[in-house]
């Protein structure tokens, strides 16, 4: 601790109770006792302290104490001065060998502290702020990458359904020609079934015009005639058969065996059949004007 502090040799009567006069025997100082008034923990720069000094016996001699304190703070006999510097100061008293107990004081700049408080604070409440808008900043930021995500889902999904729409549209098309074509189809089957029907009808009136004509015609008559002439041919082994009916596949006729006509078709237009009537009708056969009267 250092001594460079103001030392006071106080020449004069010090505010002590039992002060003897000038002339009255001086007595020598035992102890020395220091003490600060309502202390404080700290005490602001160019500020006067209050000290209270005790010595023993009373009425001593304290024209020799000494006040002794650290640069920086000014130490009389009844009060301190800080200075203007912060800091902690230690000081005490001695008489001779007598030393009085030490005390320090801290001392600092309130108003310096305040403002840097004030400072802290500012900076801290700025930093505070600086971090919310950062947060603020990344949640709009959040906000509107989802929002960006979920108009790209939107734009797929979109997207997905006129794709699905535009299948669709294809399919019903694909399906609505198939049954146009199936319709065209039907028709010309129709037709086709109509043509073929109109067509055995023909067949069958014609043959049936020819087989009339050709009983009445002379069986002697020139033999060159073609395949469907009845009166080119005279098989009667033709009617013996056990089927139950004829056919003239040239003619598209169905006969009985024993029919006359029989005998008369061509052999390569020659045949036999077990089915019954509808079945042969149905393959465009029809029925013998002469032996199904």
């Amino acid at each position: 601790m250092a001594k460079k502090g103001t030392i006071g040799i106080i020449a004069g009567v010090v505010g002590v109770s039992a002060i003897i006069g000038i002339f009255s025997p001086k007595k020598a100082v035992e102890s020395i006792n220091l003490s600060i008034p309502n202390s404080q923990i700290e005490y602001d720069i160019n500020t006067e302290i209050p000290i209270e000094i005790s010595v023993f016996p009373k009425g001593v001699d304290t024209s020799t104490l000494e006040y002794i304190s650290d640069e920086g703070i000014t130490f009389t006999d009844s009060q301190i001065i800080t200075g203007n510097m912060e800091g902690t100061y230690y000081f005490y008293v001695t008489s001779g060998d007598i030393q009085s107990n030490v005390l320090s004081i801290k001392v600092v700049d309130i108003i310096a502290r305040e403002e840097a408080v004030a400072r802290w604070l500012e900076k801290e409440q700025a930093a505070k702020e600086a971090e919310e808008q950062r947060l603020a900043e990344e949640q709009a930021a959040k906000e509107a990458e989802a929002q960006r995500l979920a108009e790209e889902q939107a734009a797929r999904e979109a997207e997905a359904q006129r794709l699905a729409e535009e299948q669709a549209a294809k399919e019903a098309e694909a399906q609505r020609l198939a049954e146009e074509q199936a319709a065209k189809e039907a028709e010309a089957q129709r037709q086709a079934e109509e043509q073929a029907v109109g067509q055995a009808v023909q067949n069958a009136q014609t043959s049936e015009q020819i087989e009339e004509s050709s009983g009445t015609q002379n069986n002697n008559s020139d033999s060159s005639g073609d395949a469907s002439n009845f009166n080119t041919y005279d098989n009667s082994s033709q009617q013996q058969t056990e089927a139950t009916y004829v056919l003239n596949t040239h003619t598209m006729k169905i006969h009985h065996p024993s029919c006359s006509s029989v005998k008369k078709i061509a052999p390569q237009n020659y045949a036999t059949s077990n089915s019954s009537l509808d079945d042969l009708i149905s393959q465009g056969y029809s029925t013998c004007g002469n032996c199904f009267k």
